[in-house]
């Protein structure tokens, strides 16, 4: 009697790739609150990560002025927090990625 594995291997890459998003989501966190200016530490310990879904997440921070702060303003220039420590997960979420398809 033959039976398949694909089932198997499907879930176990959902598994995998289930496991990137949340670790993506740590790092990004993490690293957003080392690039944050800290002048009393609340937008350094507003950021935060939510799951979503299964392989979805956000990482976010509810602090008011951390908008003007990652972007800039007129008087202000920008000091980006988020968008670098995104750049800086992807490579290594890309490869986690791949790596639950092998």
């Amino acid at each position: 009697m033959l039976t398949s594995r694909i089932p198997t291997i499907i879930f176990l890459a959902e598994t995998k790739v289930r496991m990137a998003v949340r670790k993506a989501e740590a790092n990004i966190e993490r690293r957003a609150k080392a690039k944050s200016r800290v002048d009393e530490g609340t937008m350094r310990g507003g950021w935060q990560h939510q799951i979503m879904g299964p392989m979805e997440g956000v990482v976010f921070n509810l602090v008011a002025h951390t908008i003007y702060n990652e972007y800039g303003t007129v008087n202000m220039s920008a000091q980006p927090m988020l968008r670098p420590a995104v750049e800086e997960t992807r490579d290594e979420f890309e490869r986690d990625v791949r790596l639950a398809y092998i």
